[in-house]
């Protein structure tokens, strides 16, 4: 398996006003995509991260972050070990399925998609 990885941040919490702070990111959620070049499958790791309290001499506020900074900062902080078993486990059952979703036999079956419109 050769996977690339890829980072984006999904949504941030924030305090409007922390320790003498305006604007201070609190929580970041994350998706990390990996996607195998030899079977083209690919799958994703969403997650969540709380940030700690920044140093004020080193503050970014909120409106001047980019996503770059943000993913360093996850990046730093996380630990990677599930994230990547995780994704690779999610091709391998793509390439190979043992753990696919289940209906549940008690359960209604799923509507059947409306018919498309009429052309006219």
């Amino acid at each position: 398996m050769n996977i690339t990885y890829t980072w984006s941040i999904s949504g941030m919490k924030m305090a409007p006003s922390l320790d003498g702070l305006t604007d201070v990111v609190t929580n970041v959620q994350f998706k990390y995509t990996g996607t195998d070049s030899d079977s083209g499958f690919s799958a994703d790791f969403q997650g969540a991260i709380p940030v700690g309290t920044p140093d004020p001499s080193s503050f970014v506020p909120l409106a001047d972050l980019t996503e770059v900074e943000v993913i360093a900062w996850v990046q730093s902080i996380y630990p990677m070990d599930h994230p990547n078993e995780m994704v690779q486990k999610g091709i391998e059952n793509q390439i190979a399925p043992t753990n696919e979703d289940a209906p549940m036999p008690w359960a209604p079956p799923p509507p059947d998609p409306p018919d498309p419109p009429l052309a006219g």
